[in-house]
This record gives structure tokens, sequence and C-alpha cells, in this order.
């Protein structure tokens, strides 16, 4: 008879440690997935791959960029549209450097695809 009223006050105990800890302002995590999407980007002056890791690094700092994959001139990115827009992603690629000069402003950005 004694477990079982140590079990019972064990779980009052438990019950209301849940509690406050949600009601200290705590939401439970959100299970949507938001919402992302995908583009190709043409990127001109992407002469080796220092290059390509350095606008990589640049898409990567930015808030909403999940992805990143260059392949030449082709950069796929895959984004989060509340985050970040298309027009700061191209903004961020004109302003990166190359190994060369890491203060040149030489890439272009045109899109392939949405």
């Amino acid at each position: 008879m004694k477990n079982v009223f140590n079990a019972g006050k064990l779980l009052v105990v438990l019950i209301i440690a849940a509690y406050t800890t949600t009601a200290k302002g705590e939401t439970p995590k959100d299970t949507t997935k938001s919402k992302t999407e995908t583009v190709i980007l043409t990127v001109t002056e992407m002469g080796c791959r220092t290059d390509s890791k350095m606008v990589e690094t640049a898409l990567y700092r930015k808030r909403g960029v999940k992805t990143v994959k260059t392949e030449g001139e082709t950069v796929t990115i895959v984004y989060s549209p509340d985050k970040i827009k298309l027009e700061e992603i191209k903004a961020v690629i004109e302003s990166t450097g190359t190994c060369e000069d890491p203060n040149a402003k030489v890439h272009k950005v045109k899109i392939k695809t949405l």
C-alpha cells in the first residue's frame, strides 16, 4: 500500500513539473515544415573550385538558405522564401569576390529555372 501511495505522489509531481514547464511560455515545436523553393542559377566567372566555395559559403551565411550545390557555372539553391528573397540571393552571389581578387564583384546571375 505504501508503494502505491509513493507512486501516486511521484505521478502528481511529474504532472506538475510538466505543466509548469509549458506554462512558462515554452511552446511546443511546430511540426509543420516551412515551405521551401528550389532555384537553378547560371553564375558567370566561376573560374575555379575556390570561387564555387566562396559563393557557397556566402550563401550558407544567409538565414533561409537550406542547401547550395555548385557544378561549374550552375548553382542550385534550396531556400525558404519567407526568410530570404530571390533578389537577396542574387545580390549575395554578385557581391562575392573570386579567388584571384576577393574584392572583385564580377559574378553575374541569370535564373535558369524556378
